[in-house]
């Protein structure tokens, strides 16, 4: 299904844009922490064993900041397996320990949006973005991107997934994305 929005010289045609960028955060060191980081950034799909193995990290002593990691890799977890609610929970409380992880602004708006609550959604991304100046902005913008296309503010889309792309420009799942948009002029007052 095409959807048509037209602004007063850019008119901007969607598809629905699939799946939503993630990013875990990295703990050092040895231990079930360090080892629930693995697993997220080696692609897991959030197998019981895998959540269940930062479940146990976040009962041994950690430092706040790896505390709040493992929430967020184990919010990443829980995200893949399609268990929103969880991942949402668990990137409420990384966000009340350490409410400048960029990560978890980034993950908790694409949960948001999984849960179809998308003016909280672009409320986390724009913090992420904003006010944090995210490493992954990439990410960040990916996920607003798909807020605003869920909102049918396509312009705001298709923009969002341009500076992406120019921020990473082979990155696969932006270029994908804006390719299902086209761009046609029209004359002003039409």
């Amino acid at each position: 299904m095409k959807r048509l929005i037209q602004t007063s010289f850019i008119a901007l045609v969607s598809c629905a844009i699939a799946s939503t960028a993630q990013a875990q955060i990295v703990v050092l060191g040895n231990g079930a922490a360090h080892d629930c980081y693995i697993s997220t950034k080696s692609g897991n799909s959030g197998t019981a064993d895998a959540i269940k193995l930062c479940s146990d990290a976040l009962g041994d002593a950690l430092s706040k900041k790896d505390r709040a990691a493992t929430h967020v890799n184990r919010g990443v977890l829980q995200m893949r397996k399609g268990e929103y609610a969880a991942a949402k929970a668990d990137y409420e409380i990384a966000l009340k320990m350490k409410p400048e992880l960029t990560e978890a602004y980034i993950n908790y708006g694409a949960t948001l949006l999984y849960l179809n609550e998308t003016d909280a959604a672009l409320t986390a991304l724009n913090t992420a973005i904003d006010d944090l100046g995210a490493d992954q902005i990439p990410e960040a913008l990916y996920n607003r991107a798909l807020v605003h296309d869920r909102q049918e503010n396509f312009k705001a889309a298709y923009y969002d997934l341009k500076r992406a792309l120019e921020l990473r420009p082979d990155w696969t799942p932006a270029q994908t994305a804006i390719g299902r948009y086209s761009v046609t002029s029209r004359k002003s007052g039409s």
